[in-house]
């Protein structure tokens, strides 16, 4: 394609992804799917146009009241694809640069390694045998920071396609019991591929959690807000009901979750936010209502303090 026929093209895309209700990578996978004449390298340069137009617009007003602007400008850069190596991580480096796939340590999860460059990760042992997941830093960091150890019994109560679960039955060397939950048995079947993918024989999937456990892991649904350098269009669609209905929707998890949390056990609450209300309000509120908890710890990573995607823990005890 001719330069200004990608410019068009872009034109095309950024009215659809304005008109459209979902994601604007979904926008953009339908878009190309259907002009096979688009190549590689012009769907790269048709989705950097893209981007980064999204990523100049202005936020809307009344995010700015919940969103510091640092943090709303470090989101304007790029995104990196970050790996959780599964194993000794040098040596994965090593194996990887072999086949010419560079990569650097990532500094504050002992896990990741960053990649250089975008490269399809599919065609590759490593992913294929288990020893890469793409998982961002923050997310190494949000689970590693859970303290969860080898021959815990641990609930992954919103457990999606089980990143978490993952990178969980990794610390525990694959000894203990994780029982991975979801409204979604389409995710949770992605979750069994994963697991068998990965060795780990630990995870156990169910629509219907039962029992008492060491950990349970609320991953809540959010807003999203902490990774709008990867999804720049969710900071132009979320809407204030949006925000007010997801904060009711935590909170009616949180009060279901709490009841698998044994006696001296400990609730995990994560997001991908960076809102207030999302986090460590919503964690506030749950206290008051609920006395036989307590805050042990809560901790943000943020694109601006540690240039990882935005997440947050909370993790409370539950006393008697």
């Amino acid at each position: 394609m001719k330069p200004e026929q990608i410019q068009i093209a872009a034109n095309e895309l950024l009215q659809l992804i304005n008109d459209a209700p979902c994601p604007a990578n979904e926008v953009i996978n339908a878009y190309t799917r259907s002009r096979r004449y688009i190549g590689s390298k012009d769907r790269r340069a048709l989705t950097d146009i893209v981007w980064q137009t999204i990523k100049q617009m202005p936020t809307p007003e009344w995010l700015k009241n919940y969103i510091p602007q640092k943090e709303l400008n470090a989101m304007r850069g790029e995104s990196r694809t970050i790996l959780r190596v599964n194993g000794n991580r040098e040596q994965v480096q090593k194996q990887l640069s072999e086949q010419g796939i560079e990569s650097t340590l990532t500094t504050l999860s002992p896990l990741g390694l960053i990649l250089k460059k975008r490269t399809n990760l599919n065609v590759i042992p490593e992913y294929k045998n288990g020893l890469v997941e793409v998982q961002d830093e923050g997310s190494q960091l949000l689970a590693l920071s859970t303290g969860i150890k080898p021959n815990e019994n641990v609930l992954d109560y919103c457990a999606g396609a089980g990143g978490k679960s993952l990178c969980f039955a990794q610390m525990m060397h694959n000894k203990g019991k994780i029982v991975a939950h979801d409204i979604s048995a389409i995710s949770l079947k992605e979750l069994e591929k994963r697991a068998k993918r990965a060795n780990t024989t630990i995870i156990n999937t169910t629509l219907h959690p039962t029992g008492l456990f060491d950990h349970v892991v609320v991953d809540a649904p959010c807003s999203g807000s902490g990774t709008w350098r990867r999804n720049p269009d969710g900071r132009l669609k979320l809407t204030q009901k949006q925000l007010k209905d997801v904060i009711k929707k935590q909170s009616d998890i949180l009060n279901r979750a709490k009841q698998f949390v044994k006696a001296g056990g400990k609730l995990h609450y994560m997001t991908c936010s960076l809102i207030a209300d999302e986090n460590i309000n919503q964690i506030r509120a749950f206290l008051r209502k609920n006395a036989n908890f307590r805050l042990c710890h809560h901790q943000q990573w943020t694109p601006a303090t540690t240039n990882t995607d935005g997440f947050f823990l909370a993790t409370i005890q539950k006393t008697k």
